[in-house]
């Protein structure tokens, strides 16, 4: 192929997503980079030097691995002399808009570029990532992108990867167990980076190895989880935008896998963020894409947290009558339990779950003593689930306060303190925020100064008063896994 002295280097739109590509701008190996140009495009190191604005020499040295450059100026160097398209350079984990702006991954290769992108400027800490807003529009996008999409025929393995087999499927799996786990116990922001740095370093590199067709579809199913566990920690951290993309590329890697029973299961995650954020429209539209998108695949307990997902979305809108109807459906489904079939992702769904989720749409509808009661009922986890734990217990408050029982309220308030003492948790300030709002009403007097001064001594209570989030918040649900 004969390059141009001066004009931009002749390189294959196809070369920028080939897997052993995408694996090296993800280690960031110009080594093999340059390499992989030289072999597939014919280009000399004197043309390539001049492209990337370095010396033969210094291409040499890169080369034959006596250099290395990997600072992000230099990198936007080489992306820049290479016209490197939007996946590639956030394969690199360059800054670049195309990551804010997300959109739903045409292909294997693509959706594993982007995902890679993410990864490396959530680790960099890109300020344009962690500030990014959600997209309303990207919710709906990716809800009918997956509807309409099949699995994919191929994935992005390679013939000359490092062999991946079941043992590593198994390690991905029980490290986002680990993680939810500290999830649940102490909010997102507890373990968040760390897992974001086994999500980029090792989780995700997995998908570039070799291995046979049933590992990769379990090994893409496996990662894909561990991106809704890096979603909802970031959303329970407050990071909206940055979590909207961890659901949307989670969705992603779930077809891929051909995980139908998990792709709706990430739907109902992003129809909880929808109806937190006050997205009310698109949360019960990305619900009821969940529950249809199951098709042959229902189980009792998905297709009852789905309807309870739109009923949430329904009541926060006001919706009194959809409402009902979704929660009827709910209670009808869970009525006929399957366990066999429920996949294991969805096991803490049981009937202190849906009791609670029907508090949570009480509240929001108005209907404060009939929230309070089922409240009451939902049982705690003993500490299995902080988080979940102090969000009924701050919900049965709330509706305490509505019905006008401010003593009553407060000293369930204090034990909702009590419970969540130990999470890091955006959320669960805003909740504490938003129970504060409820007492100005009943004025000043003993009882209230003297719960006061015992909520002061709990760092939630603190942070809601020094800490304002700026959030459209609703009551938020249980969070188990993958919901977590």
């Amino acid at each position: 192929m004969r390059h141009s002295a001066f004009g931009p280097i002749d390189i294959p739109v196809d070369f920028w997503i080939h897997p052993d590509v995408i694996g090296a701008l993800a280690r960031r190996d110009m080594r093999e980079l340059f390499g992989l140009l030289r072999e597939r495009t014919g280009v000399s190191q004197t043309r390539l030097g001049t492209a990337v604005g370095m010396a033969q020499g210094r291409i040499s040295d890169i080369m034959h691995g006596k250099h290395q450059n990997t600072t992000v100026r230099k990198l936007n160097e080489i992306a820049d002399g290479l016209c490197m398209p939007a996946h590639a350079r956030a394969a690199l984990g360059l800054p670049e808009d195309a990551i804010v702006k997300t959109e739903y991954p045409a292909t294997t290769d693509l959706a594993v570029a982007a995902m890679t992108g993410l990864l490396r400027a959530d680790e960099s800490k890109s300020e344009t990532l962690l500030s990014a807003a959600p997209d309303p529009a990207l919710w709906n996008a990716a809800a009918l992108a997956w509807l309409v999409g099949e699995p994919d025929e191929q994935l992005s393995g390679t013939d000359t990867g490092r062999a991946v087999g079941q043992s590593d499927v198994a390690r991905v799996r029980a490290s986002t167990a680990l993680f939810g786990d500290l999830d649940n116990r102490f909010g997102g922001a507890h373990a968040r980076r760390s897992l974001i740095h086994f999500l980029d370093r090792d989780a995700v590199a997995l998908l570039a190895g070799r291995y046979a067709e049933q590992t990769g579809r379990e090994l893409f199913a496996a990662v894909a989880r561990a991106s809704l566990l890096a979603a909802w920690t970031s959303y329970d951290c407050g990071l909206h935008g940055l979590a909207q993309r961890y659901f949307v590329h989670a969705l992603r890697l779930a077809q891929a896998a051909d995980a139908r029973q998990l792709a709706c299961h990430i739907m109902g995650g992003m129809s909880h963020q929808a109806t937190y954020l006050g997205r009310t429209a698109e949360a019960a539209n990305l619900a009821r894409a969940a529950h249809d998108g199951l098709r042959d695949m229902a189980t009792p307990a998905l297709t009852a947290r789905f309807r309870a997902m739109e009923a949430r979305a329904l009541a926060r809108a006001g919706d009194r009558r959809g409402c009902q109807v979704a929660l009827t459906a709910a209670e009808r489904a869970f009525r006929t339990p399957e366990p066999d079939r429920d996949p294991d992702f969805i096991g803490y769904f049981n009937e202190a779950e849906l009791t609670a989720e029907i508090a949570h749409c009480l509240l929001d509808l108005g209907d404060s003593r009939e929230a309070a009661s089922h409240a009451a009922n939902a049982t705690p986890s003993d500490g299995q689930y902080a988080r979940s734990d102090f969000f009924i217990t701050i919900v049965h408050a709330d509706a305490l306060a509505d019905d006008d029982e401010p003593g009553r309220a407060c000293r369930t308030a204090l034990n909702a303190l009590q419970l969540g003492e130990a999470l890091t948790s955006a959320r669960c300030v805003t909740y504490v925020r938003e129970f504060r709002k409820r007492l100005i009403r009943f004025g000043d007097s003993t009882e209230l100064r003297d719960f006061t001064r015992q909520a002061e001594r709990h760092a939630l209570w603190v942070k809601a008063a020094s800490n304002p989030i700026k959030t459209a918040a609703s009551h938020g649900g249980r969070h188990r896994d993958a919901d977590s």
